[in-house]
């Protein structure tokens, strides 16, 4: 089996380097399934209701969200019906949607779950280790796939360690900077600190330098805007999974630039 996992899809360039790849990389390798970060597609902050269902339409399997998940309304009006769409599992309290799918491909059950991290995140969440606990005691899952959407990097290489041999895959998202880390852990879990993001390559994690150069020299306070135009890259990996025994076999990182 080969998955493929697509970095966090940021605006506009974001959507034209995914749409350009997909079906290549999926041909290419006999993709069996595909999952994406899709919390920044829309204008840089969130998803909304249209590009929840652009996704779906361009093959992808499961969708994870992040840290911006409630930043666009519109994803009130699909978050509790939509089969397809993992928010993080470690919110506080109750909160629409679910933070974990399962899903069947051809007799083998696959979870893919998100939990956010805590160091230097602003959301208030209870803690990620505490609640993958929790989930992976009641989860009858042969593959359990992790998007662990954090800021530190050792928080995630913690993660990674302290789930190694019952988390099929962790991967990092959030940072948009991919590492080339990629690895298979001692007992078996593939592992990357972050799979980096899906869109502007010129901009400052998405948004325009000029903006963020300016918050950095002048304490500027000019709204973020997404940088539209420029190179693009589309950044991901690509699990190749024992059919068998579900063990992960290699782990490639993608990183085409356009």
């Amino acid at each position: 089996m080969e998955i493929l996992i697509i970095g966090d899809v940021f605006s506009k360039l974001g959507r034209s380097a995914l749409e350009r790849n997909i079906k290549r990389i999926k041909s290419e390798r006999k993709i069996n399934l595909i999952i994406c970060n899709g919390e920044n597609i829309s204008h840089g902050r969130g998803m909304n209701e249209g590009h929840y269902l652009w996704l779906l339409n361009q093959g992808v399997n499961v969708i994870t969200l992040g840290n911006h998940t409630w930043n666009q309304r519109s994803i009130y009006n699909i978050i509790d019906d939509a089969k397809c769409l993992v928010r993080p599992y470690n919110y506080k309290g109750d909160v629409p949607g679910t933070g974990y799918i399962t899903i069947n491909y051809n007799g083998i059950k696959i979870t893919v779950f998100q939990m956010l991290g805590q160091v230097f995140m602003n959301e208030e969440v209870d803690s990620p280790f505490e609640k993958t606990e929790e989930l992976l005691q009641k989860l009858e899952s042969d593959i359990i796939i992790c998007d662990f959407h954090a800021e530190s990097t050792s928080e995630k290489i913690a993660f990674g360690y302290a789930f190694d041999g019952r988390i099929t895959c962790v991967y990092g998202t959030h940072t948009h900077v991919q590492t080339a880390d990629e690895r298979i852990l001692e007992k078996g879990t593939a592992y990357i600190t972050d799979i980096g993001m899906t869109g502007p390559i010129e901009g400052v994690i998405g948004v325009k330098k000029d903006i963020i150069i300016d918050r950095y020299i002048n304490n500027g306070k000019m709204r973020f805007e997404p940088e539209d135009e420029g190179k693009s890259q589309f950044c991901g990996i690509i699990l190749e999974i024992n059919d068998t025994t579900h063990k992960v076999t290699r782990i490639d990182r993608l990183n085409v630039i356009e």
